[in-house]
């Protein structure tokens, strides 16, 4: 039956295009783990930018 259908039979047993795939895969996953990872730390980071600007201020307000 595949005889009928040489592309399709060449289709098949093609596997250069397995290696990109997968890569491309590796690097989305990457890119998630990232995301994710960062996302968790916006908070504590804008808390940890927020204490440091209010303790300036402060001793700002103590010059003047």
């Amino acid at each position: 039956m595949l005889k009928r259908f040489p592309t399709s039979c060449r289709f098949l047993a093609d596997h250069s295009g397995a290696t990109a795939i997968e890569y491309g895969l590796i690097i989305a996953l990457v890119g998630l783990a990232l995301l994710v990872g960062l996302g968790n730390t916006n908070d504590s980071v804008s808390a940890m930018f927020n204490d440091l600007m209010e303790k300036v201020t402060e001793v700002l307000q103590r010059k003047s």
